[in-house]
């Protein structure tokens, strides 16, 4: 297809230009996304600082419009041309096991966690922009359909910053309903109060947990308060109150049934809070369990402990129906939109750098 695009390129560390590229051609099986918005992930500022991972068109929360389709591909994905869609990050191989039983995100070709080689594995926001057709991030004004892409048709009428909740709101139902279990009665504790953790809480209220908690630090007031709007009953400052009887008093001395840590525990000790706080029974979502974990306390409460690990098909499509819904205020989860040539601004303020109360932040190619 002729013509070019502009893409925002990661070319160092914490270093962003605008570069030309060609539009690729496509095919009968793939197509091009015309890019409207592009969420800024919680994982991206790290992927910013990381060194070896430029040049790289970041953004992996991607929605837009249809721009061409290949034919084979119309007929598989549903589309037409015009249509709205919103991505996943992945880019799986479609014909392994965990492919085939619809859990793409532990493929092989998509696991983020065990391909050997991040930066040169192909998947949205993350791979090296010398790979052909280059386009692989939404940080641009145009984006590559692969063949193999994970796609949501959206309604006409969503608001694109909307939409690009899809990804972190659904890790928040992967986590929280789909994994946690968190459903009608149960009560659910998370740990950190950002775009993730705020999607939990909203999730879990959505499913119908009765009582949900949330933790963050005294820096963390202002999302601790909308949290509250989002699905939140508590909203506890770890720092300035004792979490665990606040804990033990909503749940009358019994503990909680699900607990996520969005925080990334990097000393174990949300770990060893996780389980002192739960019920027996209970299943916990946690990045680690540390030296501090005393593990027979796993066996003892007969606990339930898994990593959270990205978001399925379902709990995206989830996600997606509680944005339409028009329940929830999912407008003042999206903070701060950016224009292509600030996204060097967009990825330090989702950071906390010099631009305060950043909560979801996105890139508008458009704007």
């Amino acid at each position: 297809m002729a013509g070019t695009c502009k893409a925002a390129v990661k070319v160092d560390i914490e270093k962003t230009e605008i570069r030309e590229f060609e539009l690729p051609r496509i095919g009968d099986n793939d197509g091009i996304l015309k890019v409207e918005s592009s969420g800024v992930g919680g994982s991206d500022p790290e992927m910013y600082r990381r060194e070896n991972t430029a040049p790289c068109i970041m953004g992996h929360e991607n929605v837009g419009t249809v721009h061409a389709l290949g034919d084979a591909a119309a007929k598989r994905w549903g589309l037409k041309a015009g249509d709205r869609i919103a991505l996943h990050e992945y880019l799986p191989c479609w014909h392994c096991e965990w492919c085939r039983q619809g859990d793409f995100r532990l493929c092989m070709e998509a696991d983020f966690f065990n391909v050997k080689d991040r930066f040169n594995t192909v998947r949205y926001g993350t791979c090296n922009a010398e790979i052909p057709p280059h386009l692989w991030g939404g940080f641009a004004e145009y984006m590559y359909l692969a063949p193999n892409a994970v796609i949501h048709k959206i309604p006409a009428d969503m608001d694109a910053r909307h939409a690009t909740m899809a990804v972190p709101l659904g890790n928040g139902v992967q986590w929280a309903v789909l994994d946690g279990g968190a459903s009608i009665g149960k009560t659910v504790l998370v740990f950190g109060p950002g775009q993730q953790g705020l999607g939990c809480a909203l999730a879990a209220k959505a499913a119908g947990a009765l009582k949900v908690i949330i933790v963050g630090m005294t820096r963390d007031r202002t999302r601790l308060d909308l949290s509250l709007e989002l699905g939140a009953d508590i909203a506890v400052d770890a720092e300035q109150e004792d979490l665990e009887k606040i804990v033990m008093a909503a749940t009358g001395g019994r503990g909680v049934d699900v607990v996520v840590d969005t925080t990334g525990d990097p000393d174990g000790s949300i770990a060893a809070q996780a389980i002192a706080l739960s019920a027996k029974g209970a299943w916990l979502s946690l990045n680690g369990l540390g030296a501090q974990v005393p593990v027979n306390e796993i066996k003892k409460r007969y606990l339930t402990v898994r990593a959270p690990r990205g978001h399925s098909y379902k709990a995206v499509q989830t996600a997606l129906d509680i944005v339409a819904s028009g329940r929830w205020p999912i407008d003042k989860l999206c903070s701060h939109d950016f224009g292509l040539d600030q996204v060097h601004e967009a990825i330090l303020a989702t950071a906390g750098r010099e631009i305060e109360g950043a909560i979801h932040v996105t890139v508008s190619a458009g704007k």
